[in-house]
Formats: structure tokens, sequence, C-alpha cells
């Protein structure tokens, strides 16, 4: 279940380059608070992961001004969010809150509800998809603790999204995934590379054009869910141009 999501500020919305922590905070917030907690403490267990089965797109909107040196950027007061999970429970707990609260706090931003729309792209076996979030994944090296951070110049890149997207498949459907999944780059540059510090922690992430081919649950699920990790940190929303 996808969702489109409209705030008004009652000024240009001003917010830090890497904001993604603050936004992750307005969804937890902007839910019922036992299904909040619920996602934040505890999450859906695989191994020895655990999964939030949301994600979400970087703030949409037309940019005022930059401060370089104070790490700042801000919004004209309009902006767009988009919010997804495959559990209709998590989105539709999202809109329930939102269609309650007029007025809502977005880092140090007073934002009002605007409009809420349900978004249905049309889900076949085979689409290409742009990001609305950065995707990224890494693997640790055995006897090291740094992540490396892969790119899509890199197979592996794209095996880690794959096996990622399995996992996700088994915890919602209860079953493994028996049937084809590809995951390819259609279009991607180094200026798609992005950086975002998240909680102190420097995250590198690509956004780009990719092409995904699967079962319809599958792709729908990828579609809900989310490409690669961190996805409820704000991190593989991508959505269906073509």
């Amino acid at each position: 279940m996808i969702i489109k999501i409209t705030l008004i500020g009652d000024k240009d919305i001003v917010l830090p380059k890497s904001y993604n922590h603050i936004l992750q905070a307005f969804f937890y917030r902007n839910m019922d608070p036992l299904l909040s907690r619920f996602l934040h403490d505890i999450g859906f267990p695989y191994g020895k992961r655990r999964f939030k089965l949301f994600t979400f797109s970087k703030v949409i909107g037309k940019l005022k001004w930059k401060n370089k040196s104070k790490g700042l950027i801000a919004f004209e007061p309009q902006i767009t969010l988009y919010f997804a999970s495959p559990l209709m429970d998590i989105v539709s707990s999202s809109v329930k809150t939102f269609l309650k609260r007029e007025n809502m706090i977005l880092g140090k931003n007073r934002v009002s509800f605007s409009s809420i729309e349900l978004v249905k792209p049309k889900v076949e076996e085979e689409i290409t998809v742009r990001c609305l979030s950065p995707i990224t994944v890494y693997r640790t090296p055995e006897g090291e603790r740094r992540f490396h951070y892969l790119n899509p110049w890199q197979e592996e890149f794209y095996d880690l999204v794959r096996k990622n997207l399995l996992k996700k498949f088994e915890i919602v459907y209860g079953r493994s995934y028996e049937g084809e999944l590809e995951v390819e780059s259609v279009k991607v540059v180094e200026s798609h590379r992005k950086k975002v510090v998240y909680r102190g922690t420097l995250i590198e992430a690509w956004e780009g054009y990719y092409r995904l081919r699967g079962s319809e649950e599958m792709i729908r699920l990828a579609l809900e869910a989310g490409l690669g990790v961190r996805n409820s940190q704000g991190f593989g929303m991508v959505e269906r141009v073509l």
C-alpha cells in the first residue's frame, strides 16, 4: 500500500541536509503509538536481523535555498512525501492519524496536513522504476566492523538487493519465493551517488533507474517495502515509470 502525502508549512520548510532521521521520527509519531513502539523496538525478525517493513521517499518540493556552511536546505512551504508498506495496518494507521491532526511538527517546522492520496501503480511482471529515495546495500567482511557499501557497477549490488527481497517476501507471505527475480540497472550515473548521514553514520546510496522482473506479488512487494536495506531509515523507495 502506497500513499502520497502533501504537507504545508506556515513558512519555508528548513531541514538539515541529511534529514532522514527527521522524516523517520515524523512517521513514527504519526501512527498508532503501540504499533510505532513495536516497529521501532522490535520489528519482524528474520535470522539475526529485524525488518520494519515500511519505507518512505525523500522530500519532494521546490528547493528555495541551501546553506552549506550550516548544512541546511529550505523548501517552499508545500512539500510531498511518499510512504509505503506491504502491511496494510502500518499504512492505514498513518492515514488515520494524519486525518485526525491539523498541525504537526517536522523537525523544527510546523506543518499542516493538506491531502492524502492512495497510489495504485500498475503491477506487471517486468517494470522500470526510479528512486524516490536512494538504494543502499553493503557487506561486512569477516573480522571487520566497517561497512563496505556497494555500487550499481558491481554485480554483488544486485545480488544483495535480490536476497533482501527474498527475505521480505518470506516474512510477508510466510513462504519462500520460487519464481524468477531479476534486478538490473537501466540508467545510473555518478551523480546518482548520494552520501547521507544518518545519526552520525555516513551511508552511501544510489538513485537512478532500474528494471525489475518477477511475479506480480514480488514486484508489488518491491514497490511497497523498498529495495536494499535501511528502508525504514528512508532508503530504497522506488516508483514505477514504465
